[in-house]
């Protein structure tokens, strides 16, 4: 959850203007909301996990192939 939140914060502080002090100011106050999430997923029983995203591999494949990508790896 840690690596999710300061991922999308610095994607935020690359393509929007948010500097890197906002940034640290933004990841100060979404922690709390990343171990909320971790406390709820622990009380999620092992029969209603899934990784089914099928929009998300949709996203992904069309920002492949896009003509300018924000970012590249």
């Amino acid at each position: 959850v840690w690596s999710f939140i300061e991922n999308q914060i610095l994607v935020a502080i690359k393509a929007v203007p948010l500097g890197q002090s906002a940034g640290q100011r933004l990841l100060n106050v979404l922690i709390p909301a990343g171990d909320e999430a971790v406390r709820t997923s622990l009380l999620v029983d092992v029969n209603d996990w899934s990784n089914f995203s099928p929009l998300q591999a949709i996203a992904s494949a069309k920002h492949e192939t896009q003509y300018s990508r924000l970012f590249r790896s």
